[in-house]
């Protein structure tokens, strides 16, 4: 990934400019607080609110403002990264000034012009806002940010840089999707040093390693005592919903220009709870990561997925056999609506009613 002209500069100090807010303050709550609030079936977007005083469930000195330039205008907007020890593939490149998947978020925002600038962006797998945030300000007052992160931490840095980005277009589910008949709450595992590759547990072999396995896997050949600490994976109780839901109480979700769907193998379960979204409302263009052996640990089988993205009128499918040989490049796709000028046609109406 070469430079992208994006700086970024590390600091130690809350993101969150609460001074310059003129709502109220309430008392702090923790993020298990905000998402049990929420009764599974019933999803609704989180009070921002809540994230004034600082992070719910991270110090506000773990923060770390990197700066990305606007795509449409001569300013910055900040992400909140981790510290790059902590999380040495997003956080790192942001912190170096190198960006993260520029040239893809910058397709999406031509996209969305291209497209007549209506319309919303729904981001599955936020992580800590590269996509959600400067597309957010793309969309502008033409649309909306529908940002889904399960991850307790990863969503106070998603909020954090919401907030000090000043964005008023960003709707934030702090929840885990899945399928109709899955359990009301998972339990998800925070990767140790690539906070982007957090999963569901048991979706990734790290979720279930013992110390010594995990020490092994992530610093192959040297010895615990090199380190502050032991490597240790935390884990959350996240709430769980589906797409199906979230539609229910969010118009916003007819009106779905492009959509991005990254959830580390939980992707093909996402689909299986949006049966209605996508026959109804499906997302004009949208960008999947389909890995074979996550998926397959999952329980829904590449073959699967791409049987069902083709049952709802998507082309430019790969093939399972490209699937099952390629690589990170490979496994990435954005797929399109067969028939993008009644997608198109869809979004428009419905954007101009909410």
């Amino acid at each position: 990934m070469g430079p992208s002209g994006l700086a970024a500069v590390a600091c130690t100090t809350c993101l969150l400019r609460a001074a310059a807010l003129t709502l109220s303050q309430p008392e702090p709550r923790s993020l298990v607080q905000v998402s049990q609030e929420q009764p599974v079936g019933d999803p609704r977007p989180a009070d921002l609110a809540s994230w004034f005083n600082g992070p719910l469930t991270v110090k506000a000195s773990t923060l770390h403002h990197a700066e990305v330039r606007s795509l449409v205008g001569n300013y910055n907007l900040s992400i909140a990264a981790f510290d790059r020890w902590e999380d040495s593939m997003v956080s790192a490149e942001l912190l170096e000034g190198n960006g993260w998947e520029t040239g893809h978020v910058g397709e999406l925002c031509r996209l969305y012009r291209k497209s007549g600038a209506v319309g919303n962006f729904l981001d599955i797998g936020a992580n800590i806002g590269t996509f959600a945030i400067p597309l957010a300000d793309c969309l502008g007052g033409g649309g909306r940010v529908l940002a889904v992160e399960g991850m307790p931490p990863t969503t106070d840095h998603l909020v954090a840089g919401i907030l000090d980005s000043k964005l008023k277009n960003v709707d934030v589910y702090p929840c885990a999707v899945g399928a109709p008949g899955d359990p009301e709450r998972v339990t998800m595992s925070l990767n140790p040093v690539n906070k982007g590759g957090s999963a569901v547990k048991g979706n990734k072999p790290f979720t279930n390693m013992t110390s010594d396995q995990l020490q092994d896997l992530f610093h192959p050949g040297k010895t615990a005592h090199k380190y502050a600490q032991k490597v240790v994976v935390k884990e959350f109780s996240v709430q769980l919903t589906t797409a199906d839901d979230m539609l229910k109480h969010n118009p916003a979700m007819k009106a779905i220009v492009i959509a991005k769907v990254d959830i580390e193998g939980y992707e093909g379960r996402f689909l299986r709870g949006s049966h209605f979204l996508f026959s109804k409302y499906p997302p004009c263009y949208m960008t999947i990561e389909l890995i074979p052996e996550w998926l397959q640990r999952a329980g829904t089988p590449a073959q699967e997925v791409l049987d069902q993205l083709a049952s709802w009128d998507y082309k430019d499918l790969p093939t399972l056999a490209g699937l099952m040989k390629g690589n990170s490049d490979a496994w990435t796709r954005t797929v399109v609506q067969r028939d993008m000028k009644t997608c198109l046609q869809r979004v428009r109406s419905y954007a101009s009613q909410q």
